[in-house]
């Protein structure tokens, strides 16, 4: 890469805290500018400053939430539309000569407009606003209206970077200059998973490690677990389901599932390498999101099983070591995970999956290439 001495303001309405998906998508744009001798400002609604770069050409402003978000549909969507415009009001006044949105806030997108720059840029990660369910009649209505402002927003920006095939046929459709950068795994990930230890626990394992909300529906897994008795089930991670589910396995007296609130990176890797099946799901609405944990999964020499389908279920198919099923049946999930138990594997071939990550997944070299293409440095 050649040096620049340019500004790029990266923002987000969400916390790096709380969110580490997003974190995980903005870390390898931020390192490599920085190693290009560009500046980085990065704008997110965290209440403490990201501490693990060090460098003189990194700042971070924040701007916490106020107030907790509302839990109905329609008082969400006020605040977030609130909250958004008041960060980019605060992005107005910043001296920066590119600047990236990220979503899945969809209310940046519909208020980039405020900007006014010359060189904007709208990086996605998911397409929020089509994971509203059709069945609902305000859910639906929402839909169309959200489209309308996503064809009257995209017009800002110089080009839109997607995570996902089914993402750039979306703004394809709509004009959008678009630029693939998919989720994948760090360098780093991809040595500590490529080199985890052979399972030494002899109970049979399966595993749930993300964000534990509504999309992952998580039910399907406990209910699983129910009927599986014999099989010891991990979730590992926080979210808004969190309480609710912890509080279904305590009425149902389930005992060979547990629930881990906390857990760093080396936590994660000692759970995945005692597990014999890494399991993750989304619901129907959500058939156009491929999960990033899922790069994780296959990079581990585990068995994977996704509930889910379209864009991940594409992707999946050109992996080795992984069943994909319909996402919230039980009864399916149940057969999957007894297929590979009775399968007896203890070691499986993982090359393939190496071989592609490596090729296609490394978040370092995607972003390279997009810094190279995109913002010309």
């Amino acid at each position: 890469m050649q040096n620049s001495n340019k500004t790029f303001c990266f923002v987000t309405n969400l916390s790096f805290g709380k969110e580490p998906t997003v974190k995980n998508r903005l870390i390898p744009y931020i390192t490599q500018i920085i190693e290009c001798g560009s500046s980085v400002i990065l704008v997110t609604s965290d209440s403490e400053v990201y501490k693990d770069i060090d460098s003189n050409l990194f700042t971070h402003i924040l701007n916490p939430s106020k107030k907790n978000k509302p839990s109905s549909f329609f008082g969400r969507t006020i605040f977030e539309w609130i909250e958004a415009r008041n960060i980019l009001m605060r992005v107005k006044k910043i001296d920066a000569e590119i600047i990236i949105l990220t979503i899945p806030s969809m209310f940046l997108l519909f208020n980039a407009y405020l900007l006014k720059s010359e060189n904007m840029y709208l990086d996605v990660r998911d397409l929020t606003w089509e994971y509203l369910s059709n069945k609902n009649l305000i859910h639906r209505a929402s839909k169309l209206f959200f489209r309308l402002l996503v064809n009257r927003s995209i017009k800002f920006f110089n080009s839109i970077i997607v995570s996902n095939d089914e993402e750039a046929d979306f703004f394809k459709k709509r004009g959008a200059k678009t630029q693939l950068y998919p989720n994948g795994v760090t360098q780093i990930q991809f040595e500590n998973l490529s080199s985890l230890l052979e399972k030494k626990n002899s109970n049979f394992t399966v595993s749930y490690v993300g964000k534990v909300g509504l999309a992952q529906n998580l039910e399907t897994l406990i209910g699983a677990a129910k009927i599986m008795n014999d099989i010891k089930f991990n979730i590992i991670g926080y979210g808004s389901e969190y309480s609710r589910l912890q509080n279904i396995v305590l009425s149902k007296g389930l005992t060979n599932i547990a629930f881990y609130k906390n857990a760093n990176w080396e936590e994660v890797l000692h759970f995945y390498q005692e597990s014999d099946v890494l399991y993750a799901q989304l619901q129907e609405n959500y058939s156009g999101a491929m999960p990033s944990k899922l790069y994780q999964y296959l990079n581990t020499g585990r068995f994977v099983i996704y509930g889910g389908g379209n864009q991940a279920k594409k992707t999946l198919s050109n992996f080795s070591t992984n069943i994909v099923i319909p996402p919230c049946n039980i009864h399916k999930l149940v057969d999957a995970i007894k297929k590979v138990r009775e399968l007896h594997i203890q070691k499986i071939d993982i090359n393939n999956n190496l071989k592609i990550i490596k090729q296609n997944y490394i978040r370092e070299n995607n972003v390279r290439k997009i810094i190279k293409e995109c913002f010309k440095i």
